[in-house]
């Protein structure tokens, strides 16, 4: 009798080859379910550890994570920027008004170049807050991503254990 044939015609040296592989690697088959469940369990901890990565950056509440922090902290140097820039007008302004006094051109000359230091200090600063907000937001979406690649992989490592029956 051809089980070739019994089975659609499917051809008697292919069913030969694979009975072969089978029973050259049937120790490792017997482990496979073990394989899976190992592959299963380290996906669920990855999923677990990316979740945490991305609840840190991005905290539950949106508000508590390190994103939030530096942005606060971004704004409040963007604040003190603005403030220095109301110091630089206030000492540009005196010098004016001292540089009116007779004999006071060189102490006026020098609050002017410390007025101008202050302003260039201003700009910087505002720069750092600027760039300091934008990296808060791009540290958000990556937290949000570690979030969502928590979730899959979880899903995945269920989907595996599933897989084996031991769901």
């Amino acid at each position: 009798m051809d089980l070739g044939k019994l089975l659609g015609g499917v051809d008697g040296g292919d069913i030969k080859r694979a009975i072969a592989l089978i029973t050259k690697h049937q120790d490792v088959l017997a482990n496979l379910p073990q394989l899976v469940s190992t592959l299963a369990g380290g996906l669920s901890e990855a999923g677990e550890q990316a979740r945490a990565a991305g609840l840190a950056l991005v905290g539950e509440d949106a508000r508590s994570g390190a994103t939030a922090r530096l942005d606060s902290s971004a704004k409040s140097i963007g604040s003190i920027a603005g403030n220095l820039g109301s110091v630089a007008k206030f000492i540009g302004d005196a010098a004016d008004e001292i540089d009116k006094v007779p004999m006071m051109g060189g102490p006026a000359k020098k609050l002017v170049g410390a007025a101008e230091q202050v302003v260039d200090a201003t700009g910087a600063l505002g720069g750092l807050s600027d760039d300091l907000v934008a990296l808060a937001g791009i540290l958000g979406q990556v937290g949000e991503a570690l979030s969502r690649l928590g979730d899959h992989l979880d899903q995945s490592g269920t989907e595996a254990t599933t897989l084996v029956g031991k769901a």
